[in-house]
C-alpha cells in the first residue's frame, strides 16, 4: 500500500513522531553524556590545563561552523540521507575514542565528531517541521524540547555513573551503540517520515537565499542567542559560585535537574501550546522574561550567606527552566513557519549556529566576570539577565511594527 503523508495526528504517523523524539534524544544524549567525561579522559591521557580547555572547546568550535553546513547539505539532499550518515558517523567517531592514545589525538577526533554530528538536530527538527501541520507544531516542537530536557537530567548522571563502574570507554561505546540503534529505526521506519507538502516544488527561490533566511529569522534568532549567552551563564557559573561557598555538589545537580524537569513539564502541558497559537512573540517573550527573572533570583540580589544562595539557586533554576519551557517550542515552531520546506534545513543549522555561539558567549563572559567581580558574586547572573530581557523586546517590536504596517 502506497504511503501517504499524515499529519502527527492521525494514527498512521505516530510512528513518525516516535522516531523524530527518538532522533532528537540521540543527538542530545550525545551532545550531554560527554559534559562530566570530555575533561577528565583528558586528563587521563596526559592532558595539561591548556591542552584540556582547547579538547573540550574543539568539538565546539567545529559544530558551531559545521551546522550552518549541515543546513545545506539537508536542504539538498533531504533529510533521511544525511541523517543517517551523521548517526553512523558518529557513532564510529564515539567509538573511536576508546582508540585513542594521546591528548592530540584526542583533539583531533573532538574536532571530527563536532563536524560529523552537526547534521543531527538541525535534521531532526528540520523533519519535524516537514511533517507537522501548522496548527501542531508548537505541540510537536515542544514534545522535541521536552525529550532535550530529559536527555539534559538523564546523560550526565548516566555518564558518571558508568565511567566510575566501567571506565571512560563504556559510556563511549554506550552511546556509539545508542546513535547505531537510531540509525537502524531511521532505515526501518523513514517511510513514516513524508513531509505533508510533497507535491510542492522544491527548486531554489529566493527564500532560499542567505540574506533573506536572515531578514526572515531575525527575531526568533535573536530571541534564541540571548537565551543561549543567559544559558551558557547558567551553567558555567552555578557549578563555579557553589563550590567556591563550600555548598554540596548535589545542590548543583538538584539546580539543573529542577531546570530540567520544569522545562519538560511545561513544554508538554497545554500551557506552552496555547500561549504559542495565540502569538509566537507573546510565548516568547514570557519565556524571556522568565529566564532573566530565574537569573536575577539565582544572583542571590546581593546576599553572600551560603544557605541564602543555595536556596536562592535552587529557586532561581525553577524559573529559568519554566520560562525555557515557553521559549524554546514558540521559537522553533516559528523557525519552521516562516521558510519553506526547501530551506527548513538551512534555517534550522544556522538556529543551532546561533545556539552554540551564544553558549559560548555567555561561558566567555561568566568567566571574565567571575574573574572580575569573584567566584562568589553574582555579577555574570545579572548581566545574562540583561542580556535576555533585551532578546525578549525584538519579538514585541517586530510585531508592533508589523500591526503598525498593516494598518
Amino acid at each position: 500500500m502506497a504511503e501517504s503523508a499524515l499529519p502527527f495526528t492521525s494514527q498512521g504517523n505516530r510512528v513518525g513522531l516516535w522516531l523524530i523524539r527518538a532522533l532528537v534524544f540521540a543527538a542530545f544524549f550525545d551532545l550531554f553524556v560527554q559534559y562530566p567525561v570530555a575533561a577528565p579522559y583528558a586528563v587521563a591521557l596526559g592532558a595539561s590545563s591548556a591542552l584540556v580547555g582547547l579538547i573540550v572547546a574543539a568539538y565546539s568550535i567545529a559544530n558551531l561552523l559545521a551546522n550552518v553546513g549541515a543546513g545545506i547539505v539537508l536542504d539538498r539532499w533531504g533529510r533521511t540521507r544525511p541523517l543517517l550518515v551523521g548517526l553512523i558517523a558518529t557513532a564510529a567517531v564515539v567509538a573511536g575514542y576508546t582508540l585513542v592514545r594521546s591528548p592530540v589525538q584526542l583533539v583531533g577526533l573532538r574536532l571530527l565528531h563536532g563536524l560529523v554530528v552537526a547534521v543531527l538536530a538541525p535534521g531532526a527538527f528540520a523533519l519535524a517541521g516537514d511533517v507537522a501541520r501548522t496548527e501542531d507544531r508548537a505541540r510537536v516542537m515542544g514534545s522535541n524540547g521536552a525529550v532535550i530536557a530529559v536527555a539534559a537530567i538523564v546523560a550526565p548522571s548516566f555518564a558518571g555513573v558508568i565511567q566510575e563502574r566501567g571506565g571512560f570507554h563504556t559510556v563511549f561505546l554506550f552511546d556509539a551503540t545508542l546513535l547505531l540503534i537510531v540509525a537502524c529505526l531511521l532505515w526501518l521506519f523513514r517511510a513514516h517520515l513524508r513531509p505533508l507538502d510533497l507535491g510542492r516544488s522544491i527548486t531554489m527561490s529566493d527564500s532560499t537565499r542567505w540574506s533573506t533566511l536572515l531578514r526572515q529569522q531575525f527575531a526568533p534568532y535573536s530571541t534564541i542567542l540571548g537565551f543561549t549567552v543567559a544559558l551558557g551563564v547558567l551553567v558555567t557559573h552555578v557549578p563555579e559560585r557553589l563550590q567556591a561557598l563550600g555548598i554540596s555538589p548535589a545542590v548543583r545537580g538538584a539546580a539543573f535537574s529542577l531546570y530540567g524537569l520544569l522545562a519538560a513539564a511545561v513544554m508538554i502541558s497545554p500551557v506552552s501550546g496555547r500561549l504559542i497559537r495565540q502569538q509566537w512573540s507573546i510565548g516568547a517573550a514570557v519565556g524571556a522574561g522568565l529566564i532573566a527573572l530565574g537569573l536575577l533570583i539565582a544572583s542571590g540580589l546581593g546576599m553572600s550567606s551560603p544557605t541564602i544562595v543555595e536556596w536562592a539557586t535552587l529557586f532561581g533554576a525553577a524559573v529559568f527552566g519554566f520560562g525555557f519551557g515557553l521559549l524554546f517550542p514558540a521559537v522553533t515552531a516559528e523557525v519552521a513557519r516562516r521558510v519553506p520546506r526547501q530551506a527548513r534545513g538551512r534555517a534550522f543549522g544556522f538556529f543551532y549556529a546561533v545556539y552554540s555561539l551564544g553558549v559560548i558567549l555567555g561561558a566567555l563572559a561568566a568567566g571574565w566576570l567571575a574573574e572580575f567581580g569573584g567566584l562568589t558574586s553574582g555579577w555574570p547572573f545579572l548581566a545574562g539577565a540583561l542580556v535576555v530581557a533585551g532578546g525578549s523586546i525584538i519579538p514585541l517590536v517586530e510585531r508592533r511594527v508589523r500591526e503598525e504596517a498593516a494598518v
